[in-house]
């Protein structure tokens, strides 16, 4: 893959915050939230029981850029040959130094061409850089057995401990952290 940084394709065109081949990585817009909502419903839909109920669960979604900017975080989609092919958020937490990593979803067909690492990439970096985190951390359902693979390949120690969601889907998740 050929990664640029940051730094060198924000000087290029602003709202592009990295390269690998053919995909762009920018910031979301509130007018990609059907495209980021039709990609998590594909990635849901790959396991059993896994729905998404956007207004009633995840209402966020709606207003991507803006809704995780008011939380004090940021929301990037990935675009492979000009479609949403992945997407990740950072958020702060109330914890001091902790910031979290969220929505890390990438469709099947992007899969394997190290993505997913490369918004890992630029969610530490920017939690680092711009909220001093040193630890970051996220919850992942029970289900995402290649997201699990990813992060502890990336160095995440999952916690001890369950966490019971009360959602439709009836998820299960872990929590992982790692010291930035």
């Amino acid at each position: 893959m050929n990664f640029l940084s940051t730094a060198t394709c924000q000087s290029e065109t602003p709202e592009i915050a990295a390269r690998i081949a053919d995909v762009i990585v920018r910031e979301a817009a509130d007018s990609d939230s059907d495209a980021v909502i039709e990609l998590i419903s594909e990635v849901f839909s790959e396991f059993q029981g896994c729905v998404l109920l956007v207004d009633e669960e995840r209402p966020q979604l709606r207003e991507p850029g803006s809704a995780y900017r008011r939380l004090g975080g940021r929301f990037w989609v990935a675009e492979c040959q000009g479609q949403i092919c992945g997407t990740v958020a950072l958020t702060p937490t109330d914890a001091p130094g902790v910031a979290r990593m969220r929505k890390l979803f990438i469709s099947s067909a992007a899969r394997g061409r190290g993505l997913g690492s490369t918004l890992c990439d630029l969610v530490e970096r920017t939690a680092s850089e711009e909220m001093q985190a040193d630890m970051m951390m996220l919850y992942t359902d029970s289900r995402f057995l290649n997201a699990h693979r990813l992060y502890e390949r990336r160095g995440y120690k999952r916690q001890p401990g369950l966490v019971h969601c009360a959602d439709a889907s009836n998820s299960i998740e872990y929590v992982y952290t790692k010291k930035l």
